[in-house]
């Protein structure tokens, strides 16, 4: 068995990190995942506000709580003033606010929810009132510059997440790939680190403890899982994807990885539009979150957005969570000791 620091920390079987994927459910993934042995995370709900936010994601930890007696943890994305419509700025922040409140008001979650993730912004407002709920708090970062600033606030850890990830990534011309990406993060700072972005199998999980992580997190790979809460489509579109199926498109925080299909370039010509001062970008926003809706609820994958990474191309079967986990862990333990006799012959 493999076992790092991590699962120590968030005492867990396994180094394991299922992403967030929001603004869709994972509640019955989440469950899966921790009771596989690794640690699922309850993603940010798509809602028409701070209000409904906030009454879906309290929800959904009950709901996570229920299927499981194992420890899982939550995600949230900052957003930007800059970058995000108010209402969205305002529905994370209360959704943040609706967590912290939940988890110190229910002995359950005061004790098996157990890790606040955040990410896609500065959550510096954030940091002391996550951390005083008794959370641990690790942040997702894209750069060593990041991952420096994230230390200076005090976080516990943070997720080094390369550019090929799914679902909002990088600006481009900040990107930063998983191989550079952390084993600089690793060097930079003393914080446990996590790598993420085209992690998918044992392989590149034992080159990502190699690379100087303490576990790994994982997204599009669980996408492809029997006990994802996605459409069967969405599922079946991620697994027959290959090389240069991905593409970067405008999202409600920033650019994000989805698959091509007709809603990539429905989603590209309503950016164009919004730039000629034709449409608002509440408007496309509100495209986005309609199309995504249609590929994962309704399993629309023609019109629909199908967020993930460009490892789609890696994965070929739907498994389930255990049979993911296991086979990954299995696969890297295979992988170190066939390395440690090749050392041992030199």
């Amino acid at each position: 068995m493999i076992k790092t620091v991590l699962c120590d920390m968030l005492g867990i079987d396994y180094p394991i990190i299922q992403a967030g994927m929001g603004p869709f459910s994972t509640v019955k993934l989440a469950a899966a995942v921790s009771n596989a042995g690794g640690l699922g995370t309850i993603s940010i709900p798509y809602s028409t506000g701070p209000k409904e936010g906030a009454k879906i994601v309290k929800e959904h930890l009950h709901m996570v709580k229920k299927l499981t007696n194992k420890n899982f943890a939550v995600n949230t994305p900052i957003g930007s003033e800059k970058t995000s419509s108010k209402i969205v700025f305002e529905t994370f922040e209360a959704i943040i606010d609706a967590v912290v409140e939940e988890k110190q008001s229910d002995p359950e979650l005061k004790k098996r929810l157990v890790l606040y993730i955040t990410s896609g912004g500065n959550p510096q407002k954030h940091v002391k009132k996550i951390k005083d709920a008794g959370f641990l708090h690790f942040h997702v970062v894209g750069s060593v510059y990041h991952a420096k600033k994230m230390e200076a606030l005090g976080v516990d850890g943070v997720i080094a997440s390369g550019y090929e990830m799914g679902g909002h990534t990088h600006l481009p011309d900040r990107a930063v790939h998983t191989f550079i990406l952390v084993p600089a993060v690793a060097k930079a700072v003393k914080l446990p680190v996590v790598a993420s972005g085209g992690i998918c199998d044992g392989a590149t999980f034992a080159a990502a403890l190699a690379l100087g992580a303490v576990g790994v997190q994982m997204g599009t790979r669980f996408i492809a899982a029997k006990e994802c809460d996605f459409h069967e489509n969405y599922k079946k579109f991620v697994v027959e994807a290959g090389e240069w199926s991905d593409i970067i498109v405008p999202s409600f925080i920033g650019p994000a990885r989805c698959l091509k299909n007709q809603g990539v370039k429905m989603i590209l010509e309503a950016q164009k539009n919004v730039e000629k001062g034709e449409m608002k970008e509440e408007e496309k926003q509100a495209l986005v979150d309609e199309w995504l809706r249609k590929a994962e609820k309704d399993g629309d994958t023609e019109k629909g957005l199908i967020a993930a990474g460009q490892v789609s191309s890696r994965i070929n079967e739907i498994l389930s969570v255990k049979e993911i986990i296991e086979n990954t862990v299995k696969e890297a333990e295979e992988i170190i000791q066939k390395l440690n006799k090749i050392f041992l012959k030199v």
